[in-house]
């Protein structure tokens, strides 16, 4: 059978995006051996790895915005307006620049998570293009635009962007996605542990009476105040990887320890983060309780509460008491909670796999035909 080459690309906004992309692309490889895939995106090699258990063909590069950070917490939504301005502007080169990466690259179909510049490219160079997410960047901006009319003309061009996509695969906890032309509801994209909770828990060196939490940020600017006071939690250990590094006694980084991510999630008795569509379908998965502080104004964040609420045992840790390491209460009341996950759906990743593998065969069916 003829190799197929698909480029793959994944916004550059958090981690959840690179992950459920990995899991999409290990699928599309063990469905077909046919499909090659390039990565287009700019997050570390070590997500890659950990997902795929090699490095695939890795083209860097940055084709949509997301959200400027001023740190894990807070959003630059002046600097993300002059980054988008920037982008709108340079459009038409960069939308050149693919096209040239396409025809030098030999790719017969992209699928993106969730950036919207690649669908132009794709409809300009004549191959299919794919979306896969639980928003578009659109939906996100538009609740921006309401405040601050700027925002309107890179609204509307993302649009149009969008309406150039042949099928947009629609994850759960959504927003409105309407803009694509043909959408498609797909199960949940999630990774399961391949050890049981008891197996990694000994890995990690917890007793049955030692409490477990997993601190999930890219990074944290914690004082030395804030930190004491989480140090004088003496129930339990709190784990944290790559790359967040903190400085504490009852800290240990997973990093050591021969875990994937997913393992390390399950075998917790509670995550404390920000609401991110990765971490959020992993503990949905694996009925992990959390502990969740605000992370700004971003209209994901209310529907990704609503299904932590009606899944999980969930606790609200307000920033303040958050950045002043004021977690004790918020931790003693998860452990009062219960609330076991009603089993969600997570072969999300095979079925989009299946989708993209059938969308493209048959478009390679008709060019071979010489229909148009």
């Amino acid at each position: 059978m003829e190799t197929i080459t698909i480029a793959y690309y994944a916004t550059p906004h958090g981690f959840g995006h690179a992950v459920r992309a990995i899991e999409v692309i290990r699928h599309l490889l063990l469905a077909d051996p046919a499909i090659r895939v390039i990565l287009v995106s700019d997050f570390p090699d070590y997500l890659v790895e950990e997902g795929l258990g090699r490095l695939i063909p890795f083209r860097r590069r940055r084709v949509d915005v997301g959200l400027v950070q001023k740190d894990s917490l807070r959003f630059d939504l002046d600097a993300t307006l002059v980054e988008l301005m920037k982008l709108h502007r340079e459009s038409e080169v960069l939308t050149r620049e693919e096209m040239h990466f396409f025809q030098s690259r030999g790719v017969q179909a992209i699928v993106s998570d969730v950036s919207y510049l690649p669908f132009v490219a794709a409809s300009a160079y004549g191959i299919p293009s794919i979306g896969i997410g639980n928003f578009t960047w659109d939906w996100i901006y538009e609740a921006y635009a309401g405040i601050d009319s700027r925002w309107l003309p890179v609204v509307e061009w993302i649009r149009e962007c969008y309406g150039k996509s042949d099928l947009f695969l629609q994850l759960p906890m959504h927003g409105d996605v309407s803009v694509c032309p043909r959408v498609e509801p797909v199960p949940l994209i999630a990774r399961r542990a391949a050890r049981d909770r008891e197996t990694v828990r000994k890995i990690l060196g917890c007793g049955p009476k030692t409490r477990a939490y997993m601190i999930y940020f890219v990074a944290l600017d914690l004082s030395a105040e804030a930190q004491r006071r989480i140090e004088s939690f003496e129930k339990g250990i709190f784990f944290y990887k790559r790359p967040l590094s903190l400085d504490l006694a009852n800290g240990r980084s997973l990093d050591g320890f021969d875990l994937s991510f997913v393992e390390a999630v399950a075998a917790m008795d509670g995550i404390i983060t920000k609401p991110g569509y990765g971490i959020v379908s992993d503990c949905l998965v694996h009925g992990i309780p959390m502990i969740y502080t605000d992370r700004g104004h971003f209209p994901e964040v209310e529907i990704l509460v609503e299904a932590m609420k009606r899944h999980l045992a969930t606790v609200h840790l307000p920033s303040e008491e958050f950045a002043s390491g004021r977690w004790e209460a918020a931790i003693e009341r998860l452990g009062t909670l219960s609330h076991p996950s009603d089993g969600v759906r997570s072969d999300g990743a095979a079925v989009c796999a299946q989708r993209i593998i059938e969308l493209v065969r048959a478009k390679q069916g008709t060019r071979s035909r010489g229909l148009p």
